[in-house]
Parts: structure tokens; C-alpha cells; sequence
């Protein structure tokens, strides 16, 4: 413990230290949450791409590979086009299991680049939309 009125020049300089080394941390930790929040919207720009061309494909009289490319515009109108191009699409027929009705499913599933390269990257997504399909008139 220092005397008071002691000797103060063992402490100058210390406040600047302090402060970056905090700023570092505080940085980090913003790109860290920026990254997160960036995921998460592409991850539902990509489910919300997928939900819809589901519906599309499903209507009556629509190929169900007719939502591959409705996927795909909706998520480069939502994504830029280097991680739209990452992720990949495809639709499928098939049945539900419970049912036995006929459905449609498009599924997109690709990765998402980091932009904070201290991440451990790229960031995976797979979304899957599956929707009953309508029977024609």
C-alpha cells in the first residue's frame, strides 16, 4: 500500500494501458455480436426463401423443381451475391409420413463467410420447408 502524498510516477502511463487493453476486448467482443446478428439474419432470409418457393412449388399444376429458382431469387434479394452463390438450393415431391399426402419440399443449405476472420468460420445453414401440395380443381 502507498503512503499518501507518496511517490505517484511507478503509476503513470498505467490508465493508457488499461484502456487498450479493454478497447481490444471490447472490440472483439463487438465483432462477435455483429457476426452473430449477420447469421441469424441469413439464416432466416434463407428459411423465409425456402418457406416460400415451398408454397410456390406446391400449387396446383407447378413443378416442384420451379422452387430451386424461386429459393434462389428471393435469397440473392436478401443476401448479397457471394453469399447468396454459397448457398444452394434443391426441391423435391414426396409424402408425409403420417398423412399420405403428397408434399413438396425445397430445402437450401450452404455457409455464410465470416467477415471477423478471429472466428472460426464459414458459419453452416440448412433450412428445410416442407408444405402439403394443393390438388388441381
Amino acid at each position: 500500500m502507498r503512503p499518501p502524498g507518496g511517490d505517484r510516477s511507478a503509476d503513470e502511463g498505467s490508465a493508457v494501458v488499461d484502456f487498450v487493453l479493454m478497447s481490444v476486448l471490447l472490440v472483439v467482443l463487438l465483432f462477435a455480436v455483429l457476426q452473430v446478428a449477420v447469421y441469424f439474419y441469413a439464416r432466416n432470409v434463407a428459411a423465409e426463401s425456402a418457406a416460400d418457393a415451398a408454397r410456390y412449388a406446391a400449387s396446383a399444376g407447378v413443378n416442384p423443381q420451379a422452387g430451386v429458382a424461386r429459393a434462389e431469387t428471393l435469397l440473392r434479394k436478401g443476401l448479397d451475391d457471394r453469399d447468396a452463390a454459397a448457398i444452394h438450393c434443391t426441391a423435391a415431391p414426396g409424402r408425409d409420413a403420417r398423412s399420405g399426402l403428397p408434399t413438396t419440399t425445397v430445402e437450401c443449405t450452404g455457409h455464410l463467410r465470416l467477415f471477423f476472420t478471429a472466428l472460426r468460420g464459414p458459419l453452416p445453414i440448412d433450412v428445410r420447408s416442407t408444405v402439403l401440395r394443393e390438388r388441381a380443381p
